[in-house]
């Protein structure tokens, strides 16, 4: 059976029990168990299609509805990733720590869903491409802004204090000249600098201890748009790396509620293997002096930064979690990294995001407790038995 990754922090165990009369036609049945202790608010599982149709005999463009056990709706979304077909049924649950709960799917009509994610290209301010939901916004630079002389390869974060969707917004009132989004006007601001670096925790191949950054995106495409999961994907042109050519492709998805989005590195090059770094850019003239009190390492998979803060906007805070440790964290080049080995033409699969000071984050104490259950919903996923 399948089993995919769900919230971009929690791998989600599918175990299937045919049981004799339970195989309805009507209606099957989910029980989703939280096995850890953190509690698990809005946290997105998702279910493959294929069993899902299997088990209720449905038709070509038959419409499920989701339920839990006092027979309310719950949203959600069926996940495309790209392609012509239905491959999942994403949909959020919340539980208590130890917690076990009955869901059901069946056919129906479904109630509307509130867009609570959305993303585009945004050719009037330079090819950028924003992105956002109901808790944060981010953005990365493409071949217009390139073409006028300023290359980035890094992720920019916009700090929210709103659930509300504001990338439109924003865009058109700077444009216009109304209100700046440099400028926090109540619902949040971009004072985040990305510049010439990774900015929130992207990842670049490393060379003698250099990192090879690559430039801006060429391609973006939206392979699911809403209204609880964004899934783009980025292509950029080839670049060097300790005399080797690289051609890297990311896949980024940020999915409603959520602080961090799920990024995928692949690099496609003609040596055997490669050391790549995640990276958070630290602006600062001299960070490696800082470091004891802005930064939090753990190899087995987080690395944490606390930005300097502004006297008018506060604090961001970014972290990185990658489920599969971190080789090596050490502050180089103006970053706060995490090194790990890669095999080329593999998939290179971690989580970045960011909060604020403004917006529910008081400290950096705050900020690396909540970062560390975040890392404990990878290692303990929920666990989801169909019958």
């Amino acid at each position: 059976m399948q089993t995919r990754s769900l919230f971009p922090l929690s791998l989600i165990l599918l175990i299937f029990s045919f049981v004799g009369c339970s195989t309805s036609k009507d209606q099957l049945t989910l029980h989703i168990q939280n096995p850890g202790s953190v509690d698990r608010q809005n946290e997105m599982v998702e279910v493959a299609w294929k069993d899902i149709r299997q088990k209720l005999s449905l038709t070509e463009n038959q419409a499920i509805v989701v339920t839990d056990s006092s027979g309310k709706q719950i949203p959600c979304q069926l996940i495309k990733n790209g392609s012509d077909e239905v491959e999942t049924l994403l949909f959020p649950v919340s539980l208590a720590a130890g917690q076990t709960a009955s869901f059901q799917i069946s056919t129906g009509v479904a109630e509307p869903v509130q867009t609570m994610v959305y993303g585009r290209l945004v050719p009037e301010r330079k090819d950028d491409f924003a992105w956002e939901n109901n808790r944060t916004a981010f953005r990365v630079y493409g071949p217009a802004l390139k073409a006028t002389g300023e290359i980035s390869n890094g992720m920019d974060f916009w700090a929210k204090r709103t659930d509300s969707l504001v990338i439109d917004k924003w865009y058109k009132n700077d444009l216009s000249g109304l209100a700046s989004y440099h400028e926090d006007h109540g619902e949040g601001v971009d004072f985040y600098k990305v510049g010439r670096t990774l900015g929130l925790g992207m990842t670049a191949p490393v060379d003698n201890d250099t990192l090879c950054l690559g430039h801006n995106f060429v391609t973006a495409e939206i392979l699911d748009n809403g209204p609880l999961r964004l899934t783009f994907k980025l292509t950029y042109d080839p670049y060097m790396a300790g005399g080797h050519e690289i051609r890297e492709t990311r896949i980024i998805s940020l999915d409603a509620y959520s602080y961090f989005n799920k990024v995928t590195n692949i690099f496609e090059t003609d040596t055997t293997g490669l050391t790549v770094a995640t990276g958070i850019v630290m602006p600062e003239e001299n960070p490696e002096a800082n470091a004891a009190t802005t930064t939090f390492g753990d190899n087995t998979g987080i690395i944490a930064y606390e930005t300097p803060a502004n006297e008018v906007n506060g604090t961001i805070y970014n972290a990185a979690i990658n489920p599969n440790g971190f080789g090596i964290i050490k502050v180089s080049g103006g970053h706060y990294l995490g090194l790990n080995s890669y095999q080329p033409g593999s998939r290179y699969t971690y989580y970045v995001g960011g909060g604020w000071s403004k917006a529910g984050f008081n400290s950096f104490e705050d900020w690396t407790q909540f970062v560390k259950s975040e890392k404990e919903k990878i290692d303990q996923p929920l666990i989801i038995q169909i019958k």
